[in-house]
């Protein structure tokens, strides 16, 4: 079994290979230096993916009321779409921006939909799955004096797209 760990007696950060034991003895302390995985690109798409993957999972199993407000349960068009969705936007841009393709939020909406959220300050966008599989969003962009504001409840897969790419590539 391969322990990652960084020094905790020095407190600084050591990336030494160990040779044997990861352990060396130094009078009486004891200091652990292994080396840290270096994530790819590949293993990082497939993090996001998953955890992405487990949100809908969870979603999927909520009942009627689950907000305790009378929300619907959330439809299996809305999480198909939102899975498919999800899925397109790691295969156009994980490989390219992996961490601004990562979602900041995928959550259920009270009327059966699915929102999942990109982006922070100054461009943001909202995409939602309605019950039906329809997909809207609201744009944000907070850069320069004027405030930006586009929300659209129905759009096409290619619409979606190019305003989540244009939140994704927003540096």
């Amino acid at each position: 079994m391969l322990v990652h760990a960084k020094s905790y007696t020095s407190g600084t950060s050591l990336y030494a290979q160990p040779s044997s034991p990861a352990t060396a003895t130094a009078g009486p302390k004891a200091r652990v230096a292994t080396s840290e995985p270096t994530p790819t690109s590949d293993t990082l798409s497939k993090s996001w993916m998953q955890w992405a993957s487990d949100q809908l999972d969870d979603i999927a199993k909520l009942g009627p009321d689950w907000d305790s407000y009378g929300g619907d349960p959330p439809s299996h068009l809305a999480i198909a779409t939102a899975s498919k969705l999800l899925q397109t936007v790691h295969e156009i841009f994980g490989r390219l921006a992996y961490e601004q393709s990562q979602p900041q939020a995928v959550a259920p909406r009270a009327d059966g939909g699915i929102q999942i959220e990109w982006g922070t300050r100054p461009v943001e966008i909202a995409v939602h799955a309605d019950p039906s599989g329809v997909l809207g969003y609201l744009y944000i962009d907070q850069r320069g004096s004027v405030r930006t504001y586009e929300e659209v409840q129905s759009a096409s897969w290619d619409k979606i797209l190019q305003m989540i790419a244009r939140v994704v590539f927003t540096v």
